[in-house]
C-alpha cells in the first residue's frame, strides 16, 4: 500500500491513500490508518472528517465485547460513489452497477446484438446502461464513469478496438469516445481478461495474491496476477493464449483456431462443432455467436443429465485445458490457477472434478502442487472488473497526482 505525505499541497493524494485503505480494509480505525499510511494523527483526523462529510466513508459500531474506549471502525459509504461495468462478449452483454463498498447493486445480462454496424451495438449498450443507472443509482451525479471490458486486441490509450476476431466490422472502432458521447459518462476501455483478473483479485481474501486467471467465454485468454498486481504487457494486450498447443493429435476442425490449440479445445465454436460432427445436435449458424452459445449450453446440459457422448466431449476439453494450464504454471511458477468467464459456470461441473489432478500431472517434478479453483465472482467477472477499474482510476492514489505544475 502506498504511504502518504504530510505536506499540505499533497492533501488530495493523501485523501486518496486513506480512502483506498478504508476501501480495501473495511473496519479499520483511525489508529490503523495512521500506522498504515505514515501520516500524522492530525492529518488522519482531518482527512477522515472530510471523507465523512463528503459521504465517502462512515463510522460503524465497534464490535461486540470491546473493552474500554473502543476504536471506531471506518467503512466505505456504499452510496458515496458508483461505477458501471460492461462486458462485451460476442454472445453475451453483461452490465453491472458497483457501489463504493464493492457490491453489485444491479446486474443485467442481454444477448449481444449480432449487428455488423458497431454504432447499433453502441446505442444498445448506452440504453442498457442508462436504464441500469436510473433504476439502481439514487444519485446519478455520484456515478464516476463507465468501464468497458472487450475482447482484444485493443489500443487502451486511444480507446480503440483494433480488430477483434469475433466482432466483424469492428476494426479501429472508437468505442471509448462513442460511448462517452452516447452516455455522457467518462469511459475507460480495457481488455476482458485483464478486467476479469482485476475482479478476482479484489474478491480474494488472501493478503498476497499470485495466480493465473484463465478466461473462458466466446474466446479464451489468460491473465497473470503477481504480488497483487495484474500484469498487462507493453501494449496492454497480454493474454493471447488461444494458439498454445495442447494436443498435436487433435482432430482437424473447420474453424479458424490453430489445430490442437487451446482455443480449439474449449471455446463454444469448437465444442459445438465436435458435438455436431458426432450427431449429437444440428450444426447452428457458426456466424451467429448467440446461436453457438445456446448450442454450447445445450451440450453442457446434455453432459450434466448423463449423456455419455456429451460428457466425453467435455472431458476431452478439460484434459486439453489442463495441458495448457500446466504449461502456464510451469512457465510462471505460480501457486494458484483460477478459471472463470461467461462460459465457466456451464463448464465447471465437468471441469472441476478432473482439471486439478490433470494439471498436477503436467507440472515439472521439482515444484510442488498448485491450487486450481473456479472464480469467486461468477460469470459477470469481466463486467465487475471493468467497474472496479473505474473505481481505481478515479479514487485510488496514483503517482500522477504528485505532479505539480
Amino acid at each position: 500500500m502506498r504511504r502518504g505525505s504530510n505536506q499540505l499541497r499533497l492533501a488530495d493524494y493523501n485523501q486518496a491513500v486513506v480512502l483506498e485503505l478504508v476501501r480495501r480494509s473495511p473496519g479499520v480505525s483511525r489508529a490503523d490508518l495512521q500506522r498504515e499510511s505514515g501520516l500524522s494523527s492530525q492529518t488522519i483526523s482531518n482527512i477522515t472528517r472530510r471523507l465523512v462529510d463528503d459521504q465517502l466513508i462512515c463510522e460503524s459500531a465497534p464490535g461486540a465485547g470491546a473493552r474500554g474506549r473502543p476504536s471506531i471502525p471506518l467503512v466505505p459509504e456504499p452510496d458515496g460513489a458508483y461505477s458501471v461495468g460492461v462486458h462485451i462478449d460476442p454472445a453475451r452483454l453483461t452490465v453491472v452497477l458497483l457501489d463504493l463498498a464493492g457490491e453489485v447493486r444491479l446486474a443485467r445480462q442481454e444477448r449481444t446484438p449480432q449487428a455488423t454496424n458497431p454504432s447499433e451495438v453502441t446505442a444498445f449498450i448506452a440504453d442498457v446502461v442508462d436504464g441500469l443507472v436510473a433504476e439502481a443509482a439514487p444519485d446519478r451525479s455520484r456515478v464516476l464513469g463507465l468501464g468497458i471490458a472487450a475482447p482484444g486486441p485493443l489500443d487502451v490509450e486511444a480507446g480503440l478496438l483494433l480488430d477483434p476476431p469475433q466482432l466483424p466490422n469492428w476494426r479501429n472502432v472508437q468505442l471509448r469516445a462513442d460511448l462517452h458521447e452516447a452516455t455522457g459518462l467518462p469511459v475507460l476501455l480495457d481488455k476482458d481478461v485483464t478486467a476479469a483478473a482485476t475482479a478476482e483479485l479484489r474478491r480474494s481474501p488472501e493478503a498476497s495474491n499470485t495466480f493465473v486467471f484463465l478466461y473462458l467465454g466466446s474466446g479464451v485468454g489468460a491473465s497473470v496476477v503477481l504480488d497483487n498486481q495484474v500484469v498487462r504487457g507493453v501494449t496492454n494486450n497480454m493474454g493471447e493464449v488461444g494458439d498454445l498447443l495442447v494436443d498435436p493429435d487433435a482432430e482437424q476442425l473447420e474453424w479458424n483456431g490453430r489445430r490442437g490449440g487451446l482455443a480449439a479445445a474449449c471455446v463454444p465454436e469448437a465444442l459445438v462443432l465436435q458435438a455436431a460432427r458426432v450427431g449429437l445436435m444440428p450444426l447452428p449458424d457458426m456466424n451467429d455467436y448467440v446461436a453457438v452459445d445456446d448450442a454450447c449450453s445445450a451440450l453442457c446440459d446434455l453432459a450434466a443429465s448423463g449423456n455419455a457422448v456429451a460428457a466425453r466431449i467435455l472431458h476431452r476439453a478439460a484434459s486439453r485445458v489442463a495441458v495448457g494450464l500446466g504449461v502456464l504454471v510451469n512457465l510462471l511458477d505460480v501457486p494458484r490457477v483460477v478459471l472463470g468467464g461467461p462460459l465457466w459456470d456451464r463448464l465447471s461441473p465437468a471441469f472441476l472434478p478432473v482439471v486439478p489432478e490433470l494439471v498436477t500431472r503436467e507440472l515439472v517434478a521439482a515444484r510442488g502442487g498448485v491450487r486450481v479453483e473456479g472464480s469467486a465472482v461468477g460469470d459477470r467477472v469481466a463486467a465487475q472488473g471493468a467497474a472496479e477499474l473505474v473505481m481505481d482510476h478515479f479514487l485510488a492514489p496514483r503517482a500522477s497526482a504528485l505532479m505539480v505544475d
